[in-house]
């Protein structure tokens, strides 16, 4: 399920519904109950249209369902968290806690999910399967995390040429997209040539992606003696490609810049260096490149703010 956004600016066709809310993981890790207090607060505050889906554990759900009021709804997105994702019956499993959790369906926007080793079609045509089985009367993405330890497990075009596959034969209900981990250990943490081979390889083989982990800050740059990834950067360089206005070969260079000032964000136009992105192609872009989660909603704003970006 994707969320549809605005063209009538390219600024908001960028950040709208941009930030899902992990902050029941790390390094935040806060109590259920305070997070998804923390998530109605932000729906309320003036950045409220930045934010995304709460993300879940599947294994917390029942915990979920306790801390939310009566009346109260949430988009939630579920991540599947059993041990091991060998075989579609773990996935089923997941699937069964969100049923037996109590937790309105209606609200499952997407789930996310994480193998170990290499991406398998049979594994994850299982899954697609399960999926569609459980929500049979409405869309769900699942979002599918190639594997990053030290260096791509299989590489970006060949993993995302599985998903592509995968795809179109997916049952009519489910939409599968990719997830790319962005930070959380040096060892999980992309270089900028391997983050970009990802959104290129996205971009060609036609595969929708969120990332997650890392993305703290709007510009790359050294903070608190670790260079980080930034989110405009990749988010700029996703939407700029998927636009046909960046070329394969410069989207590194847009992800590896760490000058604020490279990047351009107004009502008119995004862009990198001497690249713009009009509203319309950003928002029609966004389908592709959908969000980022972040286990922290307050960061991520207030770097926009100090960069001048939001009031």
């Amino acid at each position: 399920m994707t969320t549809t956004v605005s063209a009538d600016s390219a600024k908001q066709a960028l950040l709208a519904h941009l930030i899902d809310d992990a902050s029941m993981f790390p390094p935040s890790e806060l109590p259920i109950g305070a997070a998804v207090r923390a998530h109605l607060r932000h729906r309320e505050s003036a950045y409220a249209w930045i934010g995304g889906n709460l993300v879940v554990p599947a294994s917390r759900l029942d915990a979920f369902v306790a801390a939310m009021q009566p009346g109260e709804t949430v988009r939630l997105s579920v991540t599947l968290d059993a041990a091991q994702r060998a075989k579609g019956d773990t996935v089923r499993a997941d699937l069964d806690r969100i049923a037996r959790s109590g937790v309105d369906v209606g609200s499952v926007a997407a789930l996310e999910i994480r193998f170990r080793g290499a991406l398998e079609a049979e594994a994850l045509s299982g899954a697609a399967a399960a999926v569609a089985a459980a929500f049979p009367l409405q869309p769900a993405t699942l979002y599918v995390e190639l594997p990053y330890v030290g260096g791509w497990a299989v590489p970006p075009d060949a993993a995302l040429a599985v998903l592509a596959g995968l795809r179109s034969n997916s049952p009519g209900s489910v939409t599968v997209a990719a997830k790319v981990r962005c930070g959380g250990s040096p060892e999980t943490t992309p270089s900028v040539d391997d983050l970009a081979a990802f959104v290129v390889a996205a971009q060609a083989q036609g595969v929708p992606w969120k990332a997650t982990a890392g993305l703290h800050h709007p510009v790359r740059g050294a903070h608190g003696g670790t260079t980080m990834h930034g989110f405009l950067n990749l988010f700029i360089a996703g939407v700029a490609h998927h636009a046909g206005f960046l070329d394969a070969a410069r989207v590194a260079d847009a992800i590896g810049e760490e000058d604020p000032r490279g990047f351009l964000v107004d009502p008119m136009h995004v862009g990198w260096r001497d690249v713009r992105v009009d509203a319309e192609a950003v928002a029609a872009a966004r389908a592709h490149c959908t969000a980022f989660g972040s286990c922290s909603f307050d960061e991520p704003v207030n770097g926009l703010r100090e960069l001048g970006l939001l009031l």
